[in-house]
């Protein structure tokens, strides 16, 4: 494992600004901030250089030369920034990293916020890195992706010292905020810094109150509610917490009966969670398959997969299938991340699972058409929707079975 020294010091400076939907006032405000800032890195807000608005396309232009007039004033600092990202037809939520030498996207926020993000026409993005500080590691989540505890989870993989939290967080919910930075920073024992927004999105004021917050819970450095710049020289070196961060793995049985997932069902859809639902048999469990969950996962906030049982399977496929028994199927498809739950059914399709369960999203391959997919017809008469997910991978179980023969 490599060891580094990380350097005492972090020269920060928090740009806790007015956001307005104007972008030669938010660029004026931003360049003076850069001239003013003592710190080395300069954190911004969200959506700092153009606010929430109506985008139209012919934006674009406009954010790329404030952008480059940004960059030609960074001189020796680092910037750290929000303005949307525009690619062919859609619209991101970026957070961008901006030098002397050029500027690049270090994330695009995931999770929207509803009524607000996706109303301002963003997509979901799908790009975030890492940010090396001085050899220390940071990671990013944009706003409403602080609520998710998923999302932290993911960065603490990689060994991160710090996580980043540009927002646009309102007045009503500041202290969920403020609450937020500081349990992220101390179950994850990390070094956590807010930088909010002051000024209004629509009739809603912004509560500002960017804060710094070390591993140990303590604001090292707060703000209040109205445009400020905070100075801090960020110590990396703490000392050692008296007690062990622990990331145990839970093993929690994913095969549910009906009545056991309708419960789980209601209560989570209350929380405004989507279910995503799923079948197959999964026999010998690939790539493909795998891939194929993943992306099905990520659709919504819970995956529900339908296996067919092995009498289901015996009857599609000839009584020498299933390969590997239901037992093995369930203990295997158990193991991924990406599958919440499992049922199990005896029929030749999940019909009256899907008529059961209502998902909100009904996947399948692309190899089928939509008008072939049983429940496809029922899912849309409520409302839901149908995804059919294109292959990454030219494999399958059959094929695999061919293989083996040939040896």
């Amino acid at each position: 494992m490599r060891e580094f020294t990380m350097k005492s010091r972090l020269r920060l400076t928090l740009a806790q600004i007015e956001i307005t939907p104007w972008i030669e006032k938010n660029l004026e405000k931003i360049l003076q901030c850069i001239e003013r800032a003592q710190g080395k890195v300069i954190l911004f807000p969200e959506l700092a250089l153009t606010g929430y608005q109506a985008f139209t396309p012919s934006i674009n232009s406009q954010i790329i030369m404030a952008l480059k007039e940004i960059q030609k004033k960074a001189g020796d600092k680092l910037i750290l920034l929000g303005a949307p990202r525009i690619q062919g037809k859609n619209l991101y939520n970026a957070y961008y990293t901006i030098t002397s030498e050029g500027y690049q996207i270090f994330a695009e926020k995931e999770i929207l916020f509803p009524g607000l993000d996706d109303l301002s026409g963003f997509s979901k993005g799908g790009r975030r890195r890492l940010l090396f500080l001085d050899h220390s590691k940071w990671g990013i989540v944009i706003c409403f992706e602080l609520r998710s505890p998923e999302a932290i989870r993911s960065w603490l993989r990689e060994g991160i010292d710090g996580l980043m939290v540009p927002a646009q967080w309102p007045e009503s919910r500041i202290e969920h905020f403020k609450t937020l930075l500081q349990a992220r920073a101390i179950e994850s024992q990390i070094f956590v810094i807010g930088i909010n927004g002051v000024g209004k999105i629509g009739d809603k004021r912004l509560g500002g109150c960017s804060s710094v917050i070390d591993p140990f819970g303590s604001e090292v450095l707060s703000l209040k509610d109205e445009e400020a710049l905070g100075e801090i020289n960020l110590d990396l070196n703490y000392p050692s917490l008296p007690y062990p961060l622990r990331t145990p793995l839970f093993k929690t049985p994913k095969l549910r009966s009906i009545d056991e997932l309708l419960e789980i069902a209601e209560k989570r859809r209350k929380k405004g969670q989507i279910m995503v639902f799923t079948n197959g048999c999964f026999d010998l469990l690939h790539a493909g398959h795998v891939d194929y969950l993943q992306k099905a996962r990520k659709l919504g906030d819970f995956l529900i997969v339908g296996l067919n049982s092995d009498l289901s399977v015996s009857k599609l496929k000839g009584i020498y299938r299933p390969i590997n028994p239901q037992e093995l199927r369930i203990e295997v498809l158990s193991a991924l991340e990406c599958v919440d739950y499992i049922i199990l059914f005896d029929e030749e399709t999940p019909e009256n699972l899907i008529k059961a369960l209502k998902p909100d999203i009904l996947v399948k391959g692309a190899d089928w058409k939509e008008e072939e997919i049983v429940g496809a017809s029922l899912v849309k008469s409520y409302g839901g929707k149908v995804v059919r997910i294109e292959f990454s991978y030219d494999i399958s179980t059959s094929k695999i079975i061919e293989k083996i023969r040939k040896i």
